[in-house]
């Protein structure tokens, strides 16, 4: 039995089955434009042209100097060769990755490469990506790959494991974990686009500031307004 103070606490199982039937009111055309997509790369992105054709949105950097630079994107591809010298330039693109997946644990990196898969670049990014695409991949299986990124930037289920997951790494009293969890399904269950009152349970959460802020990019993220539009 749970213990009285738990006995109303929300479990984000309770919306791992609602958002898959929420998902299902979406053409899949029509999530694809709704997510634009951050490419990090000193070349352009060749297969660009083709992959707006399929309804993809991007907007590419060159390189970057700050991760606050990707904040506002779910998605991001990220080159591993010539790029990261603001970072770790021995690495490339993957200390950029793991930068990102450090301080923003639920968005969805990509590294795309050409290199070897022995290089140091792409040891190193196997460590930190969550997927992992050769620079001459056919079209389609390009696709199927976003595909699968944007699957997962639009559940909320799976973008709270991870964060939760970050929270507990950085040794969170698993008592604040639980009542941010509580506080974020309650967002959730109610259609709350802004996702106000998990932004609420954030600022008074007793935990420290890079745990914060890794809740509050997933707050910051911009699913909630695609799956509950006003």
């Amino acid at each position: 039995m749970w213990p009285k103070k738990l006995e109303k606490y929300r479990s984000i199982l309770e919306i791992r089955d609602y958002i898959k039937s929420k998902k299902v009111e979406f053409k899949r055309n029509d999530l694809r434009g709704k997510i634009k997509i951050a490419v990090i790369d000193d070349d352009s992105f060749k297969p660009r042209p083709n992959l707006e054709n399929y309804g993809f949105q991007f907007d590419e950097l060159q390189d970057i100097k700050s991760i606050e630079k990707i904040s506002k994107y779910d998605i991001v591809i990220c080159d591993l060769m010539d790029v990261g010298t603001n970072f770790d330039s021995a690495i490339g693109g993957a200390s950029i990755i793991g930068e990102i997946k450090r301080n923003y644990p639920s968005k969805y990196v990509i590294a795309y490469t050409g290199a070897r898969a022995n290089s140091p670049e792409s040891i190193a990014a196997k460590e930190y990506a969550d997927a992992h695409v050769k620079k001459d991949t056919e079209i389609t299986k390009l696709v199927s790959e976003l595909d699968e990124a944007i699957d997962y930037s639009l559940d909320p289920y799976e973008k709270w494991i991870i964060t939760r997951q970050g929270l507990i790494d950085l040794d969170v009293d698993l008592r604040e974990v639980v009542k941010l969890e509580d506080a974020y399904v309650q967002s959730v269950l109610s259609k709350d686009a802004n996702l106000q009152g998990f932004k609420s349970a954030i600022i008074s959460a007793a935990i420290p500031g890079h745990a914060k802020a890794i809740a509050q990019s997933l707050a910051a993220s911009v699913i909630y307004r695609i799956l509950f539009p006003s």
